[in-house]
């Protein structure tokens, strides 16, 4: 019997024991399986979003999609520019803060000096924390829901030489210059002098500056620079400078005038320019030269001047390519013979001058009297011997833009580009830039200014309707198939620039030198030719492509809108620089967001499609309003719906855009 019930729970023990083990086993399984595809399943649902728990700053990201990603970063992009960077000095009268708005806001369009590659930013938001296989994918989305991850923006760009050139524009009325000791000349015969005396100088620091913002900004957070360093400038030349070359100034003196003598070498005229005693005394400083020591020399920064102003005008010849003029019909009707340019090398001129000058101080006898000018020369890109076998024989496209209702000084800088543009070839392979072919923006250079708010005063700024030449090129560039390798839209939305298929903003190009510029290549096997015209009856731009056809076609669709992005209430400025009661403004610009598709079918059958996204901000009414000088604004007073500026005590403007001209209209 015992024997038996030892059996029996024999039995019981060992199948009650392999059952439970395979049911644990199982359910282990199961449950390992459901969690990984929970898992799988739950890094699968951000594929096309942002990891949990992400912040760009204090700004959380996490699970946005594309779309809302996008419309953070524009929105956030236009915050932190309208909001600007606020920075103060401390100069002995007191402590002074200032408001840098990173924008520069022309008559029609607006360059922003710090920004946001916002597509790429976005590209790399979504792809973060996604490496690698699945289950490690999964372990990431899992660890940033849990712990969170701090992101940065990487494409911020800034363009640092404008910011400080701005900035400088703020501290510049507080800075003085260190002032090198000289030579003042009372009289040539008898010859007498006397010593100006060196001084110190106060300047400011902005090294450090555009690197803060840079890096406030990849936060998404509104930089603020508590005070700029302030430095001490030392004077390059002293009075123990002037002591060890003292003595030989009147032998410098003695020697008369120097001479500048140049032989064109086209026309083999020869030009001579007198460097009299009176111009020698204005450039007058002593050098420390290497093997010969002190020597009464010319400041090289005024004297350069000099030689610009004096010989530059008369030297330089930009060099000239063949070039056609086109008919109705095809023919070449006008014909240009090439030659090369002339340009005035200053830096070679300047050193043999110098060198020429120095010798005053070490010798007595033998100094050179006259200097050679030097000069650079240039190739044009078209020769003479090349211009009948370019192919020129049919038109590829035609751009069109309307400029309808602009002033006067717009369309004569219209007209200048538009004489400087027509008539050009590009080569093939060729990138065409149209900042180096309607440069320079000078009024030696053919173009006029215009009145623009920059500031708390009304101020000329030259240049101005050139974006219509780029938007119209942009056109013409489309319509001939050719490869856009450059193109920025403009900042705002501006009726001059509407497409004309349905007055939708989207298809324009901006410049601005150096950038943005509007490029595209020449990528057909012919040289191609552009023809320009303005029909100033209907006061449109009509830009033609002249060349041979490959049999590629191209198209734009219109431009569509996606968002209109109303602007904010008039921001007033006031200024003592206007009499009291003046107002002068500038309009208000609704934003918006576009885009339209450009497809080229290339002779070989191959089709590209390009879309052309354009984020147009909002920009509200600036109103300049003239005050009193002795009132003491407050800001209780400002209108509903404005925001105002207030004057300092000393006149001065505390809230200013200075680097914000806008155009002007008067109420």
């Amino acid at each position: 019997m015992r024997e038996k019930i030892q059996q029996f729970f024999k039995e019981r023990s060992t199948s009650f024991s392999w059952r439970r083990i395979w049911v644990f086993v199982v359910v282990i399984v199961v449950v390992a399986m459901m969690f990984f595809v929970a898992m799988v399943s739950y890094a699968h649902s951000y594929d096309e979003r942002v990891l949990p728990g992400v912040r760009i700053g204090e700004l959380p990201v996490g699970g946005m999609n594309r779309e809302e990603l996008k419309l953070l970063l524009q929105d956030m992009n236009d915050k932190l520019i309208n909001e600007g960077v606020t920075f103060s000095i401390q100069p002995p009268e007191g402590r002074k803060e200032f408001t840098l708005y990173p924008v520069v806001v022309t008559e029609t369009n607006s360059l922003e000096l710090v920004s946001i590659d916002i597509d790429t930013e976005v590209d790399s938001l979504i792809a973060l924390g996604k490496e690698g296989d699945i289950i490690g994918r999964a372990l990431t989305v899992l660890d940033s829901r849990i712990g969170g991850k701090e992101a940065r923006l990487s494409t911020v760009r800034a363009e640092r030489d404008r910011i400080v050139e701005t900035m400088n524009d703020f501290v510049s009325p507080y800075e003085t210059e260190a002032l090198d000791a000289g030579i003042v000349v009372v009289s040539y015969a008898p010859f007498t002098y006397v010593i100006a005396s060196s001084s110190k100088g106060i300047a400011y620091e902005f090294d450090a500056v555009v690197d803060q913002i840079i890096r406030d900004w990849s936060v998404l957070q509104v930089p603020h620079i508590e005070e700029l360093p302030q430095v001490v400038t030392e004077p390059t030349v002293t009075e123990e400078y002037l002591a060890k070359v003292e003595s030989r100034l009147e032998k410098v003196f003695a020697d008369g005038s120097l001479q500048l003598t140049y032989s064109d070498p086209v026309t083999t005229r020869v030009r001579n320019w007198t460097m009299t005693k009176e111009d020698i005394a204005k450039f007058l400083t002593v050098y420390e030269h290497p093997e010969n020591g002190f020597a009464w020399a010319f400041d090289p920064a005024s004297t350069t001047a000099y030689l610009i102003e004096t010989i530059g005008d008369t030297v330089n010849v930009a060099p000239k390519d063949a070039r056609f003029e086109v008919s109705e019909s095809g023919r070449v009707t006008a014909f240009q013979g090439s030659r090369p340019g002339v340009t005035l090398d200053i830096d070679t001129t300047f050193t043999e001058l110098n060198e020429a000058f120095m010798q005053r101080t070490w010798h007595d006898e033998g100094v050179t009297k006259k200097v050679q000018v030097t000069t650079k020369q240039s190739e044009p890109i078209v020769k003479t011997s090349e211009v009948n076998e370019l192919g020129i024989s049919e038109v590829l496209g035609v751009g069109i833009s309307s400029y309808s209702g602009s002033p006067a000084n717009r369309i004569r800088n219209i007209r200048n580009a538009v004489n400087k543009l027509n008539g050009i070839l590009v080569a093939p392979g060729e990138e065409f830039s149209t900042i180096d072919h309607t440069k320079p923006y000078t009024l030696e250079g053919g173009y006029l200014p215009e009145l623009v708010i920059k500031g708390d005063e009304i101020k000329p700024e030259i240049g101005g309707g050139l974006c219509q030449i780029g938007t119209t090129l942009f056109r013409m560039a489309m319509n001939s198939g050719l490869d856009i390798t450059e193109r920025q839209n403009h900042s705002l939305v501006v009726n001059y620039y509407n497409d004309l298929s349905n007055g939708l903003p989207g298809t324009d190009a901006t410049i601005y030198d150096p950038a943005p510029d509007f490029k595209f290549m020449n990528d057909t096997r012919h040289h191609i030719l552009i023809q320009t015209a303005m029909d100033e009856v209907n006061q449109d731009l009509i830009f033609t492509i002249w060349g041979t056809n490959d049999g590629r076609k191209a198209s734009y669709t219109p431009p569509t809108v996606s968002r209109w992005i109303p602007h904010s209430g008039t921001r007033i400025v006031e200024t003592t620089k206007l009499a009291p009661g003046v107002r002068e403004c500038q309009h208000a610009y609704q934003g918006a967001d576009t885009s339209f598709t450009y497809t080229r079918r290339l002779a070989n059958g191959e089709v590209e499609n390009t879309v052309f996204e354009s984020h147009y901000r909002p920009l509200p009414q600036i109103c300049l309003v003239g005050i009193d000088p002795e009132a003491v604004p407050v800001q209780e007073g400002c209108p509903p719906g404005e925001s105002c500026s207030v004057v300092e005590e000393d006149g001065t403007v505390e809230e200013a855009i200075d680097s914000l001209p806008v155009p002007v209209s008067f109420d």
